[in-house]
């Protein structure tokens, strides 16, 4: 490889370069050399891609150590997919036009694509179309499980190429076609490379070429930022004038693949890392051809496809006439271009191994850019060798995909809670809190980003390698102060599989969903399932990356949760947000109900009191208890109420026999406590929250029991009770309940009582 400095353009010289070019009113080229460049390029993706083969994805950490490789230049031209999804393209634009539908793609596909020599997102997205989905669902990161990988990026190159001039439509067409077997940010590297490829026509400048590709993709883009960074990065290697791509290219590791990474690398087919090897081969190649395959090769990850799409594109600017005559010598280097995986191309009627040359498929595609420059209101002049295309200047801004930037921070009750000063945390059953890394920071999912399919963030995961996995998954939002839950969202993640190249659908996942899913509350020192809870979406195995949303009627805590079991081989989930909604004024609610003074046991219900979030007016029958079993309701001759201000707290004794001692329990059987909302108000006259598992009647109602006997409030008297008698025997009863007569020690009288409810139940009551 040429160790030849590389002149570099100033930035000053560049901005003039800019400003004329669009001062003009159209580009013109002629015919013959429009011929030319796209025969080079075509040429130029033969030799690149064979240049790597032999290496490709061998050098990930470090790149090849060699000063250079050898080249392979073949008489006849095997096509593997860097071309021949291409070599498809070119008949769907011949077949359909250039208004072309997702139907159309779809049945050309399954026309022309089988499973030979096809991989990783275009693989997933055949077997997705013979199950019946169309573009772009089958390079969805909801069901292409490699949507984040190179395929759309090497595929395309040529949609570009039928653009001369013309980046705006060169991204619009390839943004369709690369939706096929991608989403987001490897969609953008398809598009950087067509307009680089558009533009290349008429600049020669590779430094100009980025950066006229960089305006044509959402700058909020993983690909835009680690093609900019390359940018930089040779930018500022360039200002002493010597040049180092393999210090470039350990930035582009650390920072993409290794340390500074975040864990959002995948591997060595994904997209980022690959464009920016592709575009650091681009610029510290020069223009020069054999030095841009070089380094493309020498750099790594997938060392055929990146200096295929690199050569591809100085095939453009120097033509097949400018490339270099040792290996374009027509004793070595053939013109045959040979499909071995792609069935009836160019015949209909013909079977595998068909031929094709790499003139005629570059005439084909000068057609179709002739058809794309009239179309796209361009002209044309003269015939024969003085046949001129007249191009129009696209001066006006390009019309990328739509950013997505990232949001500065969380929303909906989270975002309130912190804008109000209070402090909130996450924990879940497998629980890690390392910034560094997406799938062990927790944190990241009240970081308020729901969509990475631009960004290149990567969901958490509970995956743990501990032989005793969580009986359940769960992820929780924790809230210093109490507040009112309304509703939850709960992102999901990715699956993970073990198999990249079997279908999806056909095989078990190692991980990354729930089975079954649910809402929970932390009120009063227990979880507990809001009222009225709804789900607006079905747990779909099959489908990755869901929006699940809960909604429910208010109630007060200091937590919310969602659990369920994990799915998958080594049962885990993924999550990318958990979002609240509610409100931080929680107005008037019940902060703490306790039978017994909170004590388990049931024999004795001698009290009940209700700790209310602020001081209240209690307005005359507010309070109920039904016994359940007959009905009735006991009144105010039963009930003494006594409320105190300082603690907001009302506490409720018993007289059942109406002798004035409200010191008694109640009888055994099932008790409702009724509390109406409407007679407690606080001083903005607001009523009691009736939260309770039945919001919509008005009362706020708990459920108890008493059965002398249940110590340990399991609702029947058995033998760990009768454990409990034992322990207090001739003694104190303590908290146990088990003192019938209330004398102050348990003995004969208590155990006649305790025998007479022997392994009865409340429910035998």
């Amino acid at each position: 490889m040429s160790n030849r400095r590389i002149r570099i353009c100033s930035l000053f010289f560049l901005v003039t370069l800019s400003c004329s070019w669009v001062m003009a009113d159209e580009n013109t080229i002629l015919s013959d050399d429009l011929y030319d460049k796209i025969r080079g390029m075509w040429l130029g993706q033969q030799i690149g891609n064979n240049a790597g083969r032999s290496s490709e994805g061998r050098h990930r950490t470090e790149p090849n150590p060699a000063d250079s490789v050898p080249w392979v230049i073949k008489l006849q031209w095997d096509a593997d997919d860097d071309t021949d999804i291409e070599y498809i393209a070119i008949h769907i634009l011949e077949t359909n036009g250039l208004n072309f539908t997702n139907e159309d793609l779809a049945l050309q596909w399954l026309d022309h694509i089988t499973l030979s020599g096809i991989y990783i997102s275009n693989r997933q997205a055949l077997f997705l179309m013979r199950d019946g989905y169309l573009p772009p669902q089958t390079g969805s990161r909801s069901h292409n499980m490699q949507w984040f990988s190179i395929d759309s990026q090497i595929t395309t190159e040529v949609l570009g190429a039928i653009n001369p001039g013309m980046p705006q439509q060169a991204i619009d067409i390839t943004g369709r076609f690369a939706h096929v077997s991608n989403e987001g940010f490897p969609v953008h590297a398809a598009q950087l490379y067509a307009a680089m490829y558009a533009s290349s026509f008429f600049e020669s400048n590779v430094v100009s070429i980025v950066i006229e590709g960089l305006k044509a993709i959402p700058v909020s883009s993983r690909t835009f930022t680690v093609a900019n960074d390359v940018l930089k990065w040779y930018l500022e290697d360039a200002e002493d004038g010597q040049l180092d791509w393999r210090n470039t290219r350990k930035k582009l590791y650390d920072n993409y693949s290794g340390a500074y990474d975040n864990g959002r690398y995948y591997y060595w087919i994904e997209s980022t890392v690959n464009t920016g090897a592709t575009i650091l081969s681009i610029l510290y190649g020069g223009g020069d051809f054999k030095d841009t395959i070089q380094i493309g090769v020498l750099a790594g990850w997938d060392s055929d496809c990146n200096p295929a799409t690199a050569a591809g594109l100085i095939g453009l600017i120097e033509g097949y006439s400018g490339l270099p005559s040792d290996l374009t010598d027509p004793s070595i280097c053939g013109d045959v271009y040979k499909n071995i995986y792609r069935p009836r191309l160019p015949d209909e009627n013909a079977g595998l191994p068909q031929y094709d040359t790499i003139s005629n498929i570059a005439k084909r595609i000068a057609d179709l850019a002739e058809q794309n420059i009239l179309a796209n209101g361009g002209s044309v002049s003269g015939t024969g060798t003085t046949k001129l295309f007249h191009i129009p200047i696209q001066n006006s801004s390009l019309i990328t995909e739509p950013e997505k930037p990232d949001p500065n921070g969380p929303s909906g009750l989270v975002a309130d809670a912190l804008s109000s000063g209070l402090t909130v945390t996450t924990s879940a059953a497998v629980e890690y809190h390392l910034p560094s890394e997406d799938r062990r920071n927790l944190d990241a999912i009240i970081d308020g980003i729901t969509d990475n399919s631009y960004n290149g963030h990567k969901a958490y995961y509970s995956y743990t390698s501990a032989a005793t996995k969580p009986e359940t998954d769960w992820y929780q939002l924790n809230f210093s102060e109490p507040v009112k839950f309304e509703g939850l969202v709960f992102y999901e993640g990715d699956f993970v599989w073990s198999r990249v190249n079997d279908y999806c659908k056909t095989q078990q996942a190692c991980g990354g969903f729930f089975e079954d899913i649910r809402v929970e509350i932390f009120k009063n020192g227990k979880y507990v399932t809001p009222a009225n809870l709804t789900q607006d979406t079905s747990l779909n195995p099959h489908e990755m990356y869901q929006r699940i949303g809960f909604t429910f009627s208010p109630i007060v805590g200091t937590a919310i949760r969602i659990i369920g079991k994990a799915g998958g081989t080594y049962k885990f989930t993924t999550i990318l947000e958990l979002e609240a909604h509610g409100s931080i004024e929680t107005g008037l609610y019940i902060t703490d109900v306790q039978i017994n003074d909170g004590h388990v046991q049931r024999s004795d219900v001698f009290g009940i009191r209700v700790l209310f979030s602020q001081e209240v007016n209690i307005l005359p029958d507010a309070f109920l208890i039904v016994e359940k079993a007959t009905g009735t309701v006991l009144n105010k001759e039963h009930i003494n109420v006594v409320y105190n201000n300082s603690s907001h707290q009302i506490t409720m004794t018993f007289d059942m026999d109406l002798d004035g001692d409200f010191s008694e329990s109640l009888p055994d059987d099932r008790y409702e406590l009724k509390i109406l909302c409407s007679n407690i108000t606080n001083s903005q006259e607001q009523s009691l929250l009736d939260e309770d598992s039945n919001p919509g009647d008005g009362f706020y109602s708990v459920g108890f029991h008493r059965l002398f006997g249940d110590s340990d409030g399991s609702e029947e008297v058995n033998y760990l009770d009768f454990s409990i008698l034992g322990s207090v025997w001739l003694d104190s009863p303590n908290n146990t309940g088990l003192d019938f007569n209330r004398d102050g020690l348990v003995q004969m009288t208590d155990l006649m009582a305790f025998s007479n409810n022997w392994l009865d139940g409340i429910l035998d009551q």
